[in-house]
């Protein structure tokens, strides 16, 4: 890879941004990060893109949350207070190289399928567990976009109707009960972050909580299956820290709702994802290599 090839991935997230080179050889190198401010986003393009010189890429990668039109730039994100932001625009003018901007879901999807357990499959989910519920599809090798780039949008499916309160509430949604926002509703309150520690400590109340949360995910991930017989799906985001737990869970779960293990579906296709807080960076930049880089190299190789 020459220096007009250097692969920056960039992950915007609430609290910071985060960035690093993708080494093809050593994987994700020299990760820096900045403090993001909200409502600010001219003030937040000019720091990125003064950290960003520093390592003189030759394209850029961006993974941000909310929604993000990927042939356009543009960037609505209610944790930021951005709407209609021209995030790639803005960047692009700074940088003066080509700037790929996606949704972060679907870059952790990509992390997963450049160097994680999605690798070398053609069709894959990858599902986040955060404070929401992410989720990320892979079909015939790339990310599945719909009309809008909003396809897949996993925490959104209705799993309990009669709950079911239209497009203004998440009630009746399995981002409701599958999440850390569901944690902390069965809690009463209590952070999702304490009720994973407590299973991570044996805690038999924080387990009973996460379990009935298991249940929840694990009717959402049969719709998956149905509908899409995915190669791989991956378990990522800040709840999949409670690692085997979760993982067993999930898996007896699926093969409890879908009438065995050999039910047409071998649960040990439910993996843990494995980048954990880099996902981001790796999958932006990974985008941005498929997009910007082999994709104008195919273009080059067909006109020959």
């Amino acid at each position: 890879m020459g220096k007009n090839e250097r692969v920056l991935g960039v992950d915007i997230g609430g609290t910071t941004v985060k960035m690093g080179i993708l080494d093809k050889d050593a994987g994700l190198i020299d990760i820096r990060q900045i403090d993001m401010v909200v409502r600010n986003p001219e003030l937040m393009a000019d720091r990125i893109a003064t950290l960003a010189k520093e390592y003189a890429p030759g394209i850029v990668g961006v993974g941000s949350a909310g929604a993000v039109n990927h042939k356009t730039g543009l960037v609505s994100a209610g944790n930021l207070e951005w709407r209609e932001v021209p995030l790639r625009a803005m960047l692009e003018e700074r940088l003066r190289v080509p700037v790929w901007v996606d949704n972060d879901a679907k870059a952790a999807l990509m992390a997963e399928w450049h160097s994680g357990v999605c690798k070398g499959t053609r069709c894959a989910v990858c599902v986040t567990l955060g404070t929401g519920l992410g989720g990320g599809l892979l079909i015939d090798g790339k990310p599945w976009r719909g009309d809008d780039n909003t396809a897949f949008e996993l925490g959104h499916i209705v799993t309990h109707g009669k709950s079911y309160a239209g497009t203004a509430s998440k009630e009746g949604r399995l981002e409701c009960y599958a999440s850390g926002i569901g944690l902390s509703r069965l809690t009463g309150g209590r952070p999702a972050r304490e009720v994973v520690e407590g299973v991570m400590a044996g805690d038999t109340a924080a387990m009973s909580v996460f379990d009935e949360m298991i249940g929840e995910l694990a009717i959402g991930l049969c719709t998956v299956i149905i509908l899409f017989k995915p190669e791989v799906i991956a378990l990522g985001g800040g709840i999949s820290a409670a690692g085997g737990y979760l993982l067993d869970g999930v898996r007896n779960k699926v093969a409890e709702y879908r009438g065995g293990r050999s039910n047409n579906y071998d649960v040990e296709q439910i993996k843990l994802a494995v980048h954990g807080n880099n996902a981001g960076m790796i999958g932006a930049a990974a985008l941005a290599q498929m997009y910007l880089l082999d994709s104008n190299n195919s273009s080059n190789s067909s006109s020959a």
